[in-house]
């Protein structure tokens, strides 16, 4: 009787998010890590279950590769989010492993939006495009805390902290002046101001962002 329980819930569950996978497979989504993200969502770690991301980082960064997936509204969208400088070239990120020792690399694995300080906030409440201009006034960012015996240094490193933020390098001016690239962060995640406050204010506090190497499992880069 357990057993059945158990694959009945795993059905429902599946059929829930139907249309949710179908969307991330359709956009390029590593599926394997999109699955293996759902089930870590479900953990006790994330107190937001109807939402989470999954951030591709081996895909060129003019792709749109941070993948939200709404599983309260069933669907999948993609955006783009900008590596870490260590990471690679602006083009695309070739390096993964280091990332525990070196701040400038974008955390693998699964990491939890937690509320920003006053300082994280400000520092990005207001960005500009240094190619058209544009002023985006009342941005918001959310610190990120990991949650892995292998990520949880972000939570304690002294004058550092990771956060999910926009940046002018992300924008669609960059984008424009730059094919197919975009700028890179110092560790970060960072998103286009356009579309920041939807992502942001969407995962809120206590959503799964979990960062990998297309269907790679994370321990390879240990």
């Amino acid at each position: 009787m357990r057993t059945l329980l158990v694959l009945l819930t795993s059905i429902i569950s599946t059929s829930a998010s139907a249309g949710a996978l179908d969307d991330a497979r359709t956009l390029g989504a590593p599926m394997q890590s999109v699955e293996r993200a759902i089930q870590l969502s479900r953990g006790k770690e994330f107190s937001r279950k109807d939402v989470l991301a999954v951030f591709d980082i081996s895909q060129p960064s003019g792709n749109r590769r941070f993948y939200l997936i709404d599983l309260k509204n069933d669907r999948t969208v993609a955006h783009y989010a900008a590596h870490g400088k260590s990471n690679g070239s602006n083009l695309k990120a070739t390096k993964f492993r280091g990332f525990r020792s070196d701040h400038d690399m974008v955390p693998l694995g699964p990491l939890r939006t937690a509320a920003a300080d006053a300082s994280v906030v400000s520092h990005y409440r207001t960005i500009s495009d240094k190619y058209t201009g544009q002023v985006w006034n009342g941005l918001n960012s959310s610190r990120l805390e990991g949650v892995a015996s292998y990520n949880s240094y972000i939570n304690s490193v002294p004058g550092v902290v990771w956060v999910i933020h926009p940046n002018w390098y992300v924008s669609a001016g960059y984008r424009k002046n730059n094919p197919g690239a975009l700028g890179r962060s110092l560790g970060c995640i960072t998103l286009d101001p356009e579309v920041n406050n939807a992502i942001v204010n969407r995962l809120g506090n206590g959503a799964l962002i979990y960062v990998t190497v297309g269907n790679d499992p994370v321990e390879r880069y240990l």
